[in-house]
């Protein structure tokens, strides 16, 4: 008798702990959809959005957002898995062979292959072929690393890295571009290159070409960096706490050069310096890496009660605090 009701004990106890553990589960900041998807604007991609928009007919795209709602998901993380779904759909125009490194994405994508001929016509009209799904890969700690840092370089030249795209995407920068690429963008010619990495249909290539010159010059620039002093000018830099992106990305090559064996450690010490600015105001918040629970609810306690955009101390649920947030962390 005692062992039956310490047994039940033990079963309605597994209950409870799963059913707070799926309501704690996941969820997201509340940040604001940037706008043309948080494009960078200097590297002249405006137009590959406005195309990729028009392309997706707006009784398609609600159509997915509705079935993706009847299966209980919440309004924020549609939006936002669907945003990113976009993001993704531009890396597939621009470079070959993109990865699905996020299995919440990905249920976007299973969401819009339903609509089969919407689908299709979709495909046709932005990437002029059929995009082929490719399943997301949940291994550990990252499937395909020399493809995922290669994902991360193009992602964070073209869009803005926010807290939401770090908990779908998983953490950024935590693998080196792999060695032979390095070498590719060193002595291969553009038209090489454009051949080996990217779609050459033609829509975009001068974007294209603009892409292969940063990476080029990111390569010259790590090497001019090694013979005047090497890490310790990002080391001195990040301390001062004035780790911009263009710092970052500079790291984010040299150390793939120069420090790949113990990479995601140099690169995680320019993570934790990293800042963004929030309406005049300086926060330790990043998109790029995690950032504690704590460190979460402190720079929402910080700002002195301003509103910023991209805040990443609340979720898009009520039952989400900001502890469970920050758990996303390691989420893909």
């Amino acid at each position: 008798m005692i062992a039956a009701i310490i047994v039940g004990a033990v079963i309605l106890l597994a209950l409870i702990i799963k059913r707070i553990a799926k309501s704690r589960g996941f969820c997201l900041y509340k940040e604001e959809l940037p706008d043309e998807l948080g494009i960078h604007r200097d590297k002249e991609f405006e137009d590959i959005v406005h195309s990729l928009e028009d392309s997706l007919p707006i009784a398609y795209v609600q159509q997915v957002k509705q079935r993706m709602k009847g299966k209980n998901t919440k309004d924020d993380e549609v939006e936002w898995t669907f945003f990113e779904m976009k993001r993704y759909f531009l890396l597939n125009a621009v470079i070959k062979d993109v990865p699905m490194f996020s299995a919440k994405v990905d249920e976007v994508w299973h969401e819009m292959i339903m609509f089969t001929v919407d689908y299709e016509r979709f495909t046709d009209l932005f990437f002029s072929r059929f995009l082929h799904h490719q399943p997301n890969l949940e291994t550990t700690p990252s499937p395909q690393p020399d493809k995922r840092a290669f994902f991360d370089w193009m992602y964070a030249h073209l869009f803005d890295i926010t807290g939401n795209s770090r908990l779908l995407w998983g953490k950024f920068f935590q693998h080196p571009l792999d060695k032979s690429t390095l070498q590719d963008f060193q002595r291969l010619s553009e038209d090489e290159l454009l051949d080996r990495y990217f779609l050459r249909n033609g829509k975009w290539e001068k974007q294209q070409r603009h892409l292969i010159q940063t990476l080029k010059e990111e390569i010259t620039a790590a090497q001019k960096r090694k013979k005047a002093g090497g890490s310790t000018y990002f080391k001195k830099t990040a301390k001062k706490g004035n780790v911009s992106n263009e710092l970052l990305l500079q790291g984010f090559v040299f150390y793939s050069l120069y420090k790949a064996t113990n990479f995601s450690s140099h690169m995680n010490e320019l993570l934790l310096y990293k800042k963004t600015m929030y309406g005049g105001d300086t926060a330790s918040y990043s998109g790029y890496s995690c950032s504690s629970p704590w460190e979460d609810n402190r720079h929402h306690h910080h700002d002195g009660g301003h509103h910023h955009h991209d805040s990443g101390s609340s979720c898009s649920s009520s039952n989400c605090s900001s502890s469970s947030c920050g758990s996303g962390c390691s989420s893909s």
